[in-house]
């Protein structure tokens, strides 16, 4: 079987077909001659399979260029030529259309600036008519036939050809104002906003000249055509990306309609669409008296909740319409705002409703938990992540946060069998093996504990907390060289834990290694210099060093930072040898 020449007859048919398709559509010269070539190679390659014909190099290079390489280079200028003209007439359409998203699932932020929305509607039929000046009944009565024709394709939803009509009308009467808007308003519709751009300035030019019959036309007046055309220029203008301009005519609208709410929305998509949130927010909230805007309220409350003003968010939040379903990114957002705000009880009820929304989402169950817990509803917390479990068996971050509810309620050894899952699941937590390391190391299964505590070091290599409650664990076992060995590693990754810092150096005085954990101390009191844990423990290495008036001169400093290690150092037998010393009992007797 000859592969090469399978792939290269399949690859010749489906050129053949296209080519054939071309011609018929636009007959010409150079396609018949490229489309005989085709069915010359398409027949010699063809016939070349089923007869079991070896073809020479010169036969094969010649079907290669005649019936792949010349109509593939029509397949490109073909390509190349829609694009050049999509962008002469403004076409904002792919060439291959999306799949389109259920509008049962989210509101999207981006979904608000990439939707502009239009004013009004076009002109009807009978008032474009009324406006024109014809004084032929024949041809007035063809006319006013036309645009009603015209006018019943923008109802049937037949955009395209009605703008066409509208094109072909403009042609005619270029001096009326209200056909060129229609034109321009259509041809906005149906997405051409270079071409409705042109059209609508056209109109805007005309408006100078516009007197209409007030007898005729009482409702259309100059100012309100001229708020139509210069809306329709604006959005025009937003969707060929001149957010600028868009905003100047909107802002010429307002002028007009000062209480236009949809001129409002879009200058806050412009400002959006070119990064300016907080001038944004502004005409966003001018925006909420449209009372039945959710997807607003959705985003205004998002750019809230992103500055910070929680409170606001909350409130905005709180005016969408609920509980509906489909509101899904304005209850996780409300949900997340009543959370910082300890609004629990909107929190849960915003997070109930989202667990049956997207019950695989464990985000959902997360925050309804926490919500829970927050409200001391334990019981409900763990109902809520067993729940949030069944669905979502792998989720490392469910399993950690149950396990950790487990470890509160007392029931340490089920903590412990959820840790392990949680290192299963989809994420390996580093917070989990640190977790698991800990409470194996309370439970006194210290082996246990540092296998883990390796197995987390492995993956997570930069983790001081990691090497940190490692020592603990080895410390806690007596091991205290390997316990050494892992606070070094952990100090060497973050210096300036004081935690670190007191249980590294206790190690290193049970160890006898003076000058190694003085010399911590002196590093420590450089950034530290006002802890008196750090001075206390200086003053230890100091004792068993045998420098005593040091030691007790640093015991002072000790109390003058924090008397209540009066009693401590009492009882610390590391202050043995300074029992008889007069500085020493002084200070213990003051």
């Amino acid at each position: 079987m000859n592969v090469p020449l399978i792939f290269v007859a399949v690859v010749v048919s489906f050129l053949t077909i296209y080519m054939m398709h071309r011609f018929v559509k636009r007959p010409g010269v150079i396609p018949a001659f490229i489309l005989l070539l085709q069915f010359l190679t398409a027949t010699v390659v063809v016939f070349s399979l089923f007869e079991n014909v070896l073809t020479i190099p010169e036969v094969e290079l010649s079907i290669i260029i005649g019936g792949v390489i010349l109509p593939s280079a029509v397949v490109i200028y073909d390509h190349a030529r829609v694009i050049r003209k999509r962008k002469e007439k403004g076409i904002d359409i792919q060439l291959i259309d999306p799949r389109p998203k259920k509008d049962t699932k989210e509101l999207k932020y981006d979904y608000f600036i990439g939707n502009a929305e239009l004013y009004k509607g076009e002109i009807d039929a009978l008032t474009v008519f009324k406006s024109l000046n014809i004084q032929d009944r024949e041809v007035s009565r063809n006319i006013k036939r036309q645009l009603v024709l015209t006018h019943k394709l923008i109802k049937m939803q037949r955009y395209n050809s009605a703008a066409q009509q509208y094109r072909f009308l403009l042609s005619v009467f270029s001096g009326s104002v209200l056909v060129a808007y229609n034109a321009g308003y259509l041809n906005c519709f149906i997405g051409k906003y270079r071409e409705a751009y042109k059209i609508l300035d056209r109109a805007r030019a005309l408006l100078k000249k516009y007197q209409p019959d007030p007898d005729s036309n009482k409702e259309l007046t100059p100012e309100q055509a001229e708020a139509m055309i210069l809306f329709s220029l604006g959005y025009a203008l937003y969707y060929l990306g001149r957010f600028e301009q868009a905003i100047r005519c909107f802002e010429k609208v307002l002028e007009i309609k000062p209480d236009l709410t949809v001129a409002y929305k879009n200058i806050a998509r412009a400002f959006l669409a070119t990064g300016m949130e907080d001038k944004a927010i502004e005409y966003l909230e001018k925006g909420r008296l449209d009372l039945r805007d959710n997807l607003l309220r959705v985003v205004l409350g998002s750019l809230y909740y992103k500055h910070g003003e929680i409170q606001k968010a909350l409130e905005v939040l709180d005016e969408i319409t609920a509980p509906d379903i489909k509101q899904v990114e304005a209850l996780k957002y409300k949900g997340i705002a009543a959370l910082k705000e300890k609004a629990f009880d909107k929190a849960v009820e915003c997070f109930e409703i989202l667990t049956e929304a997207e019950p695989n989402e464990p985000l959902n169950y997360y925050h309804l938990a926490l919500s829970q817990r927050e409200r001391k509803h334990n019981e409900d917390a763990l109902r809520t992540y067993e729940k949030g479990i069944s669905v979502n068996p792998d989720s490392s971050m469910l399993l950690y946060n149950a396990a950790t509810l487990l470890d509160e309620m007392g029931d340490r050894e089920r903590a412990v069998r959820y840790l392990y899952k949680s290192l299963e699941g989809d994420e390996q937590m580093e917070d989990a093996y640190n977790y698991l390391g800990v409470l194996l190391g309370q439970l006194g299964r210290y082996r246990e504990a540092v296998q883990v505590f390796d197995r987390g070091i492995k993956i997570h290599e930069r983790s001081y907390q990691l090497y940190f409650n490692r020592g603990i664990v080895l410390e806690m076992s007596r091991r205290l060289e390997d316990a050494v060995l892992s606070f070094e590693k952990a100090y060497e990754l973050n210096n300036r834990d004081q935690a670190l810092i007191y249980n590294y150096t206790a190690v290193l005085i049970k160890l006898r290694q003076y000058t190694k954990a003085m010399q911590i101390y002196k590093t420590s009191l450089s950034s530290y210099p006002d802890d008196a844990e750090l001075y206390y423990g200086l003053s230890k290495v100091y004792a068993h060093m045998g420098e005593k008036d040091l030691a007790v001169d640093l015991l002072k400093k000790v109390l003058e930072n924090d008397p209540s290690y009066r009693s401590r150092i009492k009882n610390d037998t590391d202050f043995k040898t300074l029992y008889r010393h007069e500085g020493y009992i002084s200070l213990m007797v003051s």
